[in-house]
């Protein structure tokens, strides 16, 4: 089974599957007029769905390219920055909106 998907359904649904191909990395951008590439982010969340550990033991994703764009794209695949987190750093603003909004409670126990 073979499913074609846009960048933007990638980033929404889950979809496991055993290989995964990016085919061209340009996308539309309104804001510039014109194409750009596809963030490292996007083709790494695309490539997340290759092997998905509760489906299968392996995986492999395949990027397929322009020349100008490959090395950009191999630097920041094989020398990924891990992500960090800022959210400790709000985690009180966070926490607050939840008690206004009545999503906490104080469980008793028994």
């Amino acid at each position: 089974k073979v499913l074609c998907c846009t960048a933007t359904l990638a980033w929404g649904i889950n979809l496991p599957a055993h290989t995964v191909v990016v085919k061209g990395t340009e996308v539309y951008n309104p804001e510039k007029g014109g194409a750009v590439d596809l963030s490292i982010l996007d083709v790494q969340q695309i490539f997340d769905s290759a092997g998905c550990p509760q489906f299968d033991t392996s995986g492999e994703a395949t990027l397929i390219t322009s020349h100008d764009s490959l090395a950009p794209y191999l630097d920041k695949l094989i020398k990924a920055v891990p992500i960090e987190s800022n959210f400790v750093k709000q985690l009180a603003d966070h926490l607050n909106a939840e008690v206004a909004c009545w999503n906490c409670c104080i469980c008793s126990e028994t």
